[in-house]
């Protein structure tokens, strides 16, 4: 089982990095964001009366989750305002499986072998590098990123422990991602230019929602049989598909210091990979 998780974490990551790079790439970060959050949430409504309701221990999960998944939506609206999408992307997405080893240690207990920690480490360092070059973003759009990073974490923490309480993968998601039915309402309170329902370039946006949606349900599904820091870090390779997607459609520059990162990202997937064999 720990294979095929490992595989459909992996595909969740090609997932993850097709969504974000059409969130960058829109000329309307704010509105595809609103009509994306739109339809999860209204896809998550629909399958809710379908699935179980989530134990009473989880539903403290579900709420602080909410609340982080508003919050990393917010920071990464503005990371994409700030530097280009393989400079802020790497940063946040880099730091997050150190943090999230490191809070399911303290939190829930886990702690991962040798080879699991050197994996970890060779993905994070290979996507921080990947950051670290001419490209780099400044220090206003560094710190954002950073803040972005530990949001991903403490939501990352916060469902692993709530799928271990919901003992159901699809009900947690479920009610977690119905409440992005108030992203749009939590832009237009913070007076952003956006529609509360906008036709313009919504199948699009719902499509980048349902790759969003799906994504993560692969993520949390695979914590039930597999450390989630290892589970972070092999999302986290989402990464190597930012660095593709940004060369091919948003116009970015391919360096050494890119092919260099994808190298180690990817001897740090082989280390997790042996691992857990």
């Amino acid at each position: 089982m720990h294979g095929y998780a490992i595989t459909l974490v992996l595909l969740s990551a090609i997932l993850h990095a097709t969504w974000n790079a059409q969130l960058k790439g829109h000329s309307d970060r704010s509105q595809f964001m609103a009509n994306m959050s739109l339809s999860m949430g209204a896809l998550a409504l629909i399958c809710v009366p379908f699935v179980p309701l989530p134990s009473s221990s989880a539903w403290g999960c579900i709420l602080l989750s909410a609340v982080l998944h508003v919050a990393y939506n917010l920071l990464l609206l503005q990371n994409y305002r700030l530097s280009d999408f393989s400079s802020a992307y790497p940063i946040a997405r880099g730091i997050s499986p150190p943090l999230v080893t490191f809070g399911a240690f303290l939190l829930m207990r886990q702690w991962p072998n040798t080879f699991a920690i050197l994996g970890v480490t060779m993905i994070s360092a290979g996507i921080v590098f990947l950051a670290t070059g001419k490209t780099k973003a400044g220090t206003h759009a560094t710190l954002s990123a950073l803040a972005t990073g530990a949001i991903i974490a403490a939501y990352t923490v916060t469902d692993g422990m709530g799928i271990q309480r919901s003992r159901n993968t699809f009900s947690y998601t479920a009610w977690v991602f119905a409440s992005y039915l108030l992203m749009p309402v939590v832009l237009l309170l913070l007076r952003t230019p956006v529609r509360l329902v906008s036709a313009r370039g919504l199948p699009r946006a719902a499509g980048a929602g349902v790759f969003s949606l799906a994504a993560y349900t692969l993520v949390l599904w695979a914590t039930r049989y597999v450390d989630i820091g290892i589970v972070s870090a092999l999302r986290e390779t989402s990464v190597l598909w930012a660095i593709l997607l940004g060369c091919l459609f948003l116009g970015e520059s391919f360096s050494w210091r890119r092919a260099a990162s994808a190298s180690i990202i990817c001897l740090g997937i082989a280390l997790l990979v042996f691992k857990a064999k």
